[in-house]
């Protein structure tokens, strides 16, 4: 099974990852403020070009990724959005990172609604699952507004995250 792309909510086009994006992913992943909540931590030009590629070959391998997001109006690369594999489970774990030029626009909660149904649409799975850490109250409120709810505390590399989940309606 596959989530078939481009994906297109309103405002947005989420799309695979090509090479042009390295150096605007950069500029994100290399931002501290954007990164703070994200395990992996600030990212250089090399790191980046690394994460894209894995991000292609879990695209292959699994039918599901995190793609790039772009501003539909500019053509600009803002962030990433998509799923990973959470390991315990097995399950797709939603994740998002959005440059922080773009914040408060409302583009993480188009972009992980569109992902969200793209992924009920189209794989088996009757949960997705997303690890927030404890402090990030945007995130967490953005779960809250897609009806996650939270399963359980876990440790992410020495910090306290919220497990967060939504089921197949």
């Amino acid at each position: 099974m596959t989530i078939p792309l481009p994906i297109e909510p309103d405002r947005l086009l989420i799309r695979t990852f090509e090479a042009a994006d390295v150096d605007p992913m950069t500029a994100v992943y290399g931002d501290p403020q954007v990164m703070r909540h994200v395990c992996i931590g600030v990212l250089d030009r090399e790191g980046t070009a690394a994460l894209l590629e894995k991000y292609g070959r879990a695209q292959d391998e699994h039918g599901f990724s995190t793609w790039a997001v772009v501003e539909k109006a500019s053509g600009t690369v803002v962030g990433d959005v998509g799923f990973g594999l959470y390991e315990p489970t097995g399950e797709p774990e939603l994740g998002y990172t959005l440059a922080a030029a773009v914040w408060g626009r409302g583009y993480a909660l188009e972009a992980v609604r569109a992902c969200v149904a793209a992924a009920f649409a189209h794989l088996p799975y009757d949960r997705l699952v997303a690890k927030v850490e404890s402090g990030n109250a945007r995130s967490l409120r953005l779960a809250a507004r897609l009806g996650m709810h939270p399963v359980e505390t876990i440790d992410v590399d020495g910090r306290p995250h919220m497990l967060l989940a939504v089921e197949r309606s």
